[in-house]
């Protein structure tokens, strides 16, 4: 039976969503008399943000690096870090532990593909949204991306952030995502939004935007559970 290890902490709401989640996909195909092994290294949300906005990307390497070898000495087959913006570095992560790691981006532009959407729009934290997380990746699958512009990335990560990473959701708040993004809905003919922060979805649920949504979570989840039953 194969253990699954999350890299969780950023944020700690978000990290509730994928041990749930985990639990019930492995559960509703495996069936109820079994639980899915589940291994969760949470580390400091706080620390992570301080190396992204000094752009120490070598300390927050060596952050996510370390907590994968925990949970691979925990017996863990494979990893996942609980949210998108970690996977801005990618790079530096790839190929550097001694088990696989699971990519949300990866899973997500899958996700996009299967759908057939042309024209997505990505929120998430001010990180995420301003490195072109899933604009490069997506662009070779002939998919185009769009970020918002910079002051709309500034007010949609500042609903993120602290709130929403601390998993306190604010009506105004998601009044104004949705308007936000509902703009760029209209302005940019956008097929689908991209929940590309994993606190999002505790705000915004299908059937809140005029398009669907792509909730990174459960593509994420779905693809740890996947990677289980092999």
């Amino acid at each position: 039976m194969k253990k699954a290890g999350i890299i969780g902490g950023v944020g700690p709401a978000s990290t509730l969503d994928y041990y749930i989640g985990i639990i019930e996909g492995y559960r509703k195909i495996k069936g109820d008399a079994v639980y899915p092994l589940i291994t969760i290294e949470s580390i400091d949300m706080f620390a992570m943000i301080d190396a992204l906005e000094q752009r120490d990307y070598d300390k927050m390497a060596a952050q996510l690096l370390n907590a994968a070898e925990n949970l691979t000495n925990a017996g863990a087959d494979f990893v996942a870090i609980a949210s998108n913006t970690p996977h801005i570095i990618w790079d530096r992560l790839q190929g550097k532990t001694r088990v696989p790691l699971i990519s949300i981006v990866e899973a997500t532009s899958d996700a996009i593909v299967a759908h057939a959407y042309k024209k997505v729009l990505v929120l998430g934290t001010k990180f995420t949204m301003r490195s072109g997380l899933y604009e490069i990746p997506l662009r070779k699958c002939g998919i185009e991306a769009i970020a918002p512009e910079a002051d709309d990335i500034e007010r949609l990560g500042n609903i993120v952030y602290p709130n929403l990473e601390n998993g306190i959701v604010i009506p105004e708040d998601k009044a104004e995502m949705i308007r936000i993004s509902e703009a760029y809905i209209a302005r940019c003919g956008i097929d689908a939004v991209v929940l590309g922060c994993t606190e999002i979805p505790l705000m915004i649920h299908e059937g809140d935007l005029s398009v669907p949504i792509i909730d990174t979570v459960k593509v994420h989840v779905d693809a740890i559970v996947e990677r289980l039953l092999k």
